[in-house]
């Protein structure tokens, strides 16, 4: 493997989310049942937290999609 070889981050934080489609879409998707989960007066922590660790994956394969890897905004 040469040095310039880049590993395929976007695809790989999309298939770890199980996501294949628009990820703008599935984001904005799961943003608003975050909201709705949030707002309800019993909340399901559970869900919750599947549904902020999805949005966390999906957010690093856009960064994906545009050359940027991890969370470091110096990389």
């Amino acid at each position: 493997m040469t040095s310039d070889h880049v590993p395929d981050f976007a695809n790989s934080y999309a298939r770890q989310a199980g996501l294949g489609g628009d990820l703008n879409v599935d984001y904005e998707r799961l943003r608003e049942e975050l909201e709705q989960k949030m707002s309800e007066s019993v909340k399901d922590f559970v869900r919750i937290d599947e549904l902020i660790d999805q949005l966390e994956l999906i957010q690093l394969a856009i960064k994906g999609e545009q050359g940027v890897k991890g969370n470091n905004p110096n990389e």
